[in-house]
């Protein structure tokens, strides 16, 4: 695809609406300068410069579609706590804005990543969540937001959170076939078929070995991961994103394509 396609398509998402559904995150990022080694445990020192927080996982999905001139309606859970109030107002602020069906859970956390970074790096990162499948009250809210939905296409973020469940998934399917909407997964999940006649799973290379048990570096070896990957799963078609090497569509009944990051124009 050239760039004049591209911008094409992207024009034409221009008021589309995409429900997204699935786990929601706030990313924050502790920047700070390390000059020495704390005496206490051969650990580097931190010196706090500054602080920034974003939405992470689903959260992040509805913000690029309404960057990139779409409508976006989120649903997803939050607990009830400091980081819940921080995601509301990220989720409020921003380019544009999401019509959020966010469902309190006092019973967990909100999922929240804080990494610490000085000079480009990461030292390390700390993770405050609760993975365990959501139920009861909690998952009948979000079936109930999905099925209210009218949207033209479906986004499954699956984060492993615990938010998208199989009584999700399948409403998620119902939804989309009653609309005629596609139904697309970004699933870091080791079986894909768990997501049953989806229009399209999108893994990266990483989780496709993960799922698949079959290494993904080369394109022929991604060709053959795919193909394995299809036999698993009953979506329609698989598209890996691979970093720097692009990405690669394996589609049912048609050969795999792979799709090369333009090269820089020189000046």
């Amino acid at each position: 695809m050239d760039m004049i396609a591209l911008q094409n398509r992207l024009g034409a998402m221009s008021g589309s609406g995409v429900t997204v559904v699935g786990d929601i995150m706030v990313d924050r990022f502790v920047h700070g300068a390390v000059s020495r080694v704390s005496a206490e445990a051969p650990v580097p020192i931190l010196a706090r410069i500054s602080e920034q927080a974003m939405l992470g996982a689903a959260g992040n999905v509805a913000r690029n579609i309404v960057s990139l001139g779409g409508a976006a309606a989120l649903i997803g859970v939050l607990g009830v706590d400091a980081a819940a109030a921080e995601a509301r107002a990220l989720i409020a602020a921003g380019s544009g804005p999401i019509a959020a069906t966010l469902i309190s859970d006092p019973d967990r956390p909100t999922t929240t990543k804080v990494r610490f970074v000085s000079a480009g790096q990461q030292l390390m990162r700390v993770d405050h969540e609760a993975a365990r499948p959501v139920e009861g009250e909690v998952e009948q809210a979000i079936l109930q937001a999905i099925g209210a939905s009218a949207t033209r296409a479906i986004l499954l973020s699956d984060y492993g959170k615990g938010v998208v469940t199989d009584a999700v998934i399948q409403a998620c399917l119902v939804a989309a076939k009653a609309s005629g909407a596609p139904l697309i997964v970004d699933s870091k999940a080791r079986h894909f078929g768990r997501y049953g006649a989806a229009d399209v799973v999108k893994p990266n290379a990483a989780e496709l070995a993960f799922a698949t048990d079959l290494p993904t570096s080369t394109d022929a070896e991604v060709e053959v991961a795919l193909e394995k990957a299809l036999t698993l799963a009953a979506c329609g078609a698989i598209l890996v994103t691979r970093a720097a090497q692009g990405m690669s569509l394996a589609v049912r009944g048609q050969p795999v394509r792979h799709f090369r990051r333009p090269a820089p124009e020189v000046f």
